[in-house]
């Protein structure tokens, strides 16, 4: 089978002929020149698997070229490798690779097995004889007790598409393998953010949205007081806010490190969304920063991205592909590791001992032990930092087992239109939707052999799957596709209008103590629209305020507690965190905290009038309390002199 085809847009003769015979050695196709002109026409004809650019030219950018071409060519079909021996200072380097999207970068002079290292094998094979996606390769490695660091890289470099909760796993695995180099992320709009890491360590986070606002963090983590910071943002000077309050000692450098590595985490948080993402990883040099994100702080942010970021419907349905495989603990698995004392695992008294006591993990969620929304994300917290791996499959299902699988299979894919199930079927397999061989392949494997004459509710359910899988897959070819996410887009934004509108009526309801009415709006909102920004947060404010502060029900503030857990890291640096943690110390009982949580919010946000409100209801309730005490003293030291 005939190996893919290179092509080398160089000027430098010596270097390209030496590029072109390594090549042919090793029984790949090579074309070469020195102009653009001809490159854009070799490219036109034939299928290249990975495109060589200088970045220096005759009459031309390299980089322009390339960028230029990506519409036509984008980073799933054709890889691009950027040479320079002028250009190679690091803030170059990861503006270029991010702009062309290049899988690495190569600096002058370089061994030819870098540049041989640089192109990933693909064969001219048809698509769908290709076992599985690079997507579904990535999550393989929950199954293998031992995989080395190399094997890890090598699933990283030939990731191209991933949802988007795929990420937080992608990270720990970078983390993990002490990669070096620029993690590009791009969106279905095209925009592209990026993040650099440095032997396994993130050192930058460069993001479209790059609101996050460092007085902001201060304020919340308690580093400085309000009128230092008013102080120093007052202050006349070309530095920045930070070296600013530095300076005129205002704040300790030690501090300005903690907030920037909490502004690196929230950026972090933001790349997390319910969507399908392009990536490409490129090795190069990246300098060690600081401040940092290293393994053990990764662990707690990881940990917040998966109890608040990453939905429970598609953690079952990506589990799916996993069900009757049984779970054990890795070698690297320590009963002290830090990850089993955080809140989702050690939330449930003996978590991992029953996962691992040898039944399928479908076998295990049917007992309903612990609750199902965050025992699926407590077991992906520790699958993800390799602490778990799945195990064998279990023996073949009897009838029973194999009723249960598939009626889970059409409870998931039922009521859907043909655009859901489709994008449904793809995350269940495992792969992306752009590859509807594989998706279907993978779907058959999960629906099995078909039942025999015996199983008769097998049989018709596995029937009416596999008609399902049929219909979606011949919808999935057509035109309508395209249509339907035009429509199913405008629908959005109505319902994502009437909810934004029932949100406001609902914050009115709150501000005059409405709180059973604030509810009933907000849970309609939220069904109209998940992803509306601090929606949990205003859901828990309505729901603390209808508690009876005379009988204090102890499991619900435990749900509360829950729920506060899975709050996104980047809303609990609001001013409306605060405040709602405030509501909840005071309802556990914990005034002292409460008041804290209260000024902190008014703090950051200054017209948030509720925050005051109850500040002041705290400070009349303590004076009230100080004259009963100072009364009943007075009263005490009259009797002793009281006249008889």
């Amino acid at each position: 089978m005939a190996k893919a085809r290179i092509a080398i847009l160089e000027d430098d003769n010596v270097i390209a002929a030496a590029m072109t015979a390594a090549f042919e050695r090793s029984g790949y196709e090579v074309f070469w020149t020195n102009q653009t002109t001809e490159m854009n026409e070799y490219l036109g004809k034939f299928t290249v698997a990975t495109l060589f650019v200088d970045c220096l030219l005759p009459g031309g950018s390299g980089v322009d070229f390339v960028t230029s071409i990506r519409k036509k060519f984008p980073a799933n079909v054709l890889d691009v490798v950027i040479m320079s021996g002028i250009f190679t200072d690091a803030g170059f380097i990861k503006e270029t690779t991010r702009a062309t999207r290049a899988i690495s970068f190569l600096k002058k002079p370089f061994e030819l097995q870098e540049a041989m290292d640089c192109v990933k094998v693909k064969e001219t094979a048809p698509r769908q004889e290709v076992e599985s996606s690079p997507r579904k390769a990535l999550y393989l490695l929950f199954n293998k007790p031992k995989v080395s660091v190399r094997e890890k890289r090598k699933v990283i470099e030939a990731l191209e598409e991933i949802h988007g909760f795929d990420l937080p796993y992608l990270y720990s695995l970078m983390v993990e393998t002490l990669a070096t180099g620029h993690l590009n992320i791009v969106n279905g709009k095209g925009e592209v953010s990026g993040i650099s890491f440095s032997q396994g360590k993130i050192v930058a986070v460069d993001i479209t949205d790059q609101e996050t606002q460092l007085g902001t963090l201060l304020l919340e983590s308690g580093y400085i007081h309000p009128d230092d910071l008013k102080e120093g943002l007052n202050i006349t000077s070309s530095k920045r806010l930070g070296e600013k309050l530095i300076s005129n000692n205002l704040l300790s450098p030690h501090a300005f490190n903690i907030a920037l590595a909490n502004q690196m985490s929230i950026r972090l948080s933001r790349t997390i969304v319910d969507a399908a993402l392009k990536v490409n990883f490129v090795t190069t040099d990246v300098e060690l920063t600081h401040p940092h994100i290293d393994s053990d702080a990764l662990s707690i942010f990881l940990h917040d991205w998966i109890a608040s970021k990453i939905s429970v419907k598609w953690l079952k349905a990506h589990y799916m592909q996993w069900g009757d495989y049984s779970l054990a603990k890795s070698s690297t698995f320590q009963p002290t590791h830090p990850v089993l004392m955080t809140p989702l695992v050690a939330h449930f008294s003996g978590f991992v001992d029953y996962f691992t006591k040898g039944q399928s993990l479908h076998q295990l969620m049917d007992t309903k032990k612990f609750p199902e929304d965050t025992a699926y994300k407590a077991l992906h917290l520790l699958l993800a930092k390799g602490l778990l791996i799945f195990g064998d499959r279990t023996a073949v299902m009897d009838p029973v087992e194999r009723l249960k699988h598939l009626k889970k299979l059409q409870s998931q894919l039922q009521g859907k239109n043909n655009l859901e199930a489709w994008d449904l079927m793809a995350r269940i397999a495992g792969v992306s939707d752009t590859e509807p061989q594989l998706v279907v392949g993978e779907f058959k494997k999960l629906l099995g052999p078909e039942p025999g004459p015996a199983e008769a509710q097998c049989k018709e359910i596995y029937a009416q799957l596999s008609k399902l899988g049929q219909d979606v897959f011949n919808f999935s070819q057509t035109g309508s596709r395209e249509k339907m996410k035009e429509e199913i887009a405008k629908a959005e934004v109505q319902a994502k209008m009437k909810a934004n509108s029932q949100l406001e009526e609902a914050k009115n309801c709150l501000q005059k103590s409405q709180f059973a009415q604030a509810a009933t709006l907000l849970q309609k909102a939220e069904a109209l629209d998940p992803s509306l920004p601090m929606i949990r947060l205003y859901l828990i404010w309505s729901r603390l305020g209808q508690l009876d502060s005379s009988r204090m029900n102890a499991g619900l503030l435990n749900e509360v507690e829950m729920e506060l857990m899975q709050i996104p890291p980047e809303e609990k640096f609001e001013a409306l965190y605060a405040f709602v943690m405030g509501l909840y110390q005071r309802a556990r009982g914990d005034g002292v905290a409460a008041k804290k949580s209260f000024e902190k919010a008014y703090n950051i946000d200054n017209t948030l009038l509720v925050a005051r409100r109850e500040m002041s209801l705290i400070n009349s309730q303590q004076a009230k309390k100080k004259d009963v005490l100072n009364r009943d003293l007075k009263d005490l030291v009259a009797g002793f002199f009281k006249k008889k």
